[in-house]
């Protein structure tokens, strides 16, 4: 594995950024990264250790047997984030639609998230190892914890800070987090979070925790953007939609990306792939965005996925 120092800068908030007729955009891109993302009209978002995350990448979750296709897929259409975790079973999966599609490995970013059972089952290097080893060996762009499992948090953090001192993960972060769990772990924290992957949907916009992570100068991401394809039939968005000449789920992730977040919606259909990054040739009106965001009523896609109070 080939290791390199990780260097820490002067702190930038993210989400601090412009939005133009073209999209939202942010400064300071990165040789590589940059170039690659700009081709599909992607945004850098600015992480608070100096590194750039695009803003709109696939997420693939219960991708299995079909990660491979969808991913080669996805950087044909000009994605170069990708999200798995341990619990989804697919990292090697993701990492084969990497290496088939022939793109350098520089200019992809890759998030992997620690399991709770690992967490639960130290010690967790063993399955770090071997996330490390399945994404192709070399380094993970962005490793997060799961899940806030209760007195596991601290142990799996200092361990994956050792990562980051030896380069083989970029930055951490994590995601369910909400703000009293972020408060407590930046009291031991020596590697500051870059961060919090958390579940907003337009029925479930999470103002609070997204201003409060924000306010910890950590960045936001959306899981579940679409809210399992429940906005597809709603009156409001296909409304917008229409006005805009563009579908529910377009509207739906331009939402996300003028509020500054992260967005990582999943699909195994090639046409929708495409159709999802199509989204940075409009713009929303101040009255478009208060619409979508007046169909909030914290709605979670599933009950029991609170971070406070959750089983698994």
């Amino acid at each position: 594995m080939r290791r390199r120092d990780f260097v820490k800068t002067p702190l930038i908030v993210a989400g601090a950024a412009m939005v133009g007729k073209a999209g939202l955009v942010s400064g300071l891109l990165g040789a590589g990264m940059a170039h690659a993302t700009q081709r599909a009209g992607v945004p850098d978002i600015a992480l608070n250790n100096g590194m750039k995350i695009p803003q709109l990448g696939l997420g693939t979750w219960t991708l299995r047997e079909n990660a491979t296709a969808c991913v080669r897929a996805a950087i044909e259409s000009g994605y170069r984030l990708f999200d798995t975790a341990q619990m989804y079973g697919n990292e090697k999966q993701v990492w084969e639609g990497i290496k088939q599609s022939g793109i350098a490995r520089k200019d992809v970013f890759i998030t992997s998230k620690i399991s709770t059972n690992s967490m639960r089952n130290p010690p967790q290097r063993d399955s770090i190892d071997k996330s490390i080893e399945l994404l192709g060996g070399e380094y993970i762009d962005l490793f997060m914890i799961h899940w806030p499992v209760k007195d596991r948090i601290q142990e799996t953090w200092v361990t994956m800070e050792e990562y980051v001192r030896k380069g083989l993960i970029k930055s951490i972060g994590f995601s369910n987090f909400n703000p009293h769990h972020i408060e407590t772990l930046l009291k031991y924290a020596k590697v500051k979070p870059v961060l919090n992957q958390i579940e907003i949907h337009p029925y479930h916009t999470q103002e609070p925790n997204v201003a409060a992570t924000r306010g910890y100068g950590i960045a936001v991401e959306s899981w579940s953007p679409l809210a399992q394809g429940k906005v597809m039939s709603d009156g409001a968005i296909l409304g917008i939609g229409k006005k805009h000449n563009k579908s529910a789920a377009q509207v739906t992730l331009r939402w996300h990306i003028q509020r500054g977040l992260v967005v990582i919606p999943r699909s195994k259909n090639p046409k929708h792939i495409a159709e999802n990054i199509g989204i940075f040739d409009f713009e929303l009106s101040r009255d478009d965005m208060a619409a979508i965001s007046g169909l909030n009523r914290s709605e979670r896609v599933i009950p029991g996925a609170d971070p406070d109070n959750f089983s698994w």
